[in-house]
């Protein structure tokens, strides 16, 4: 439970940091809000994409690897947004971290049910939840600071680190679920 109670907190810092600030973060970047908003309609649209291919490759690779992965993803295709101006770039970019988003979502949520026994799985996966809930509300506030002292590099040194405690969370504490028995899981 303390694994998913980590990984919850700062999962949620860096889905809803980039998914909720990308007009803000192009336009501190330099781009007109004309333009700022035709680029985060293009990096919206990708969402359906990452469920989709998560579908695709749902059995095919361990989950978590697939929630290791998709933070690993949008710690460096955030690093590199942050250090770009080309429009081109700052699409590609944008929905490369929109799809490992959305990946990392359809990875964990499957991921933590499988974790908890039946006879607690709904209180549990609702408890360790919450913690996303709860950063989620903070992280707006944490990513404003971040904007304000340290622009837009400083947003995804933020987002940077919320995905290592991710990877390492989910990487060195997280058990193998594929292919198990869940209650071998929950034991």
């Amino acid at each position: 439970a303390i694994t998913m109670l980590v990984f919850n907190l700062f999962q949620a810092i860096g889905f809803y940091g980039f998914a909720s600030w990308v007009p803000t973060l192009l336009v501190s970047k330099g781009v007109t809000i004309t333009h700022s908003l035709l680029y985060s309609f293009v990096i919206a649209i990708s969402n359906p994409f990452g469920p989709l291919i998560g579908m695709a490759i749902a059995d095919r690779i361990e989950r978590k690897t697939l929630i290791v992965l998709s933070a690993l993803g949008i710690a460096v295709f955030g690093s590199l947004f942050a250090t770009q101006t080309s429009p081109a770039m700052l699409m590609t970019l944008g929905v490369l971290i929109t799809l490992c988003g959305t990946l990392l979502s359809v990875g964990y949520h499957a991921y933590q049910t499988e974790l908890f026994p039946t006879r607690l799985r709904a209180r549990a996966v609702g408890f360790v939840y919450s913690m996303s809930r709860l950063s989620a509300m903070f992280s707006g506030f944490m990513i404003a600071f971040a904007l304000r002292h340290f622009q837009v590099p400083g947003v995804f040194a933020l987002i940077t680190v919320s995905m290592v405690m991710v990877m390492g969370a989910i990487g060195i504490f997280g058990p193998r679920t594929n292919n198990r028995n869940l209650d071998e899981i929950s034991h």
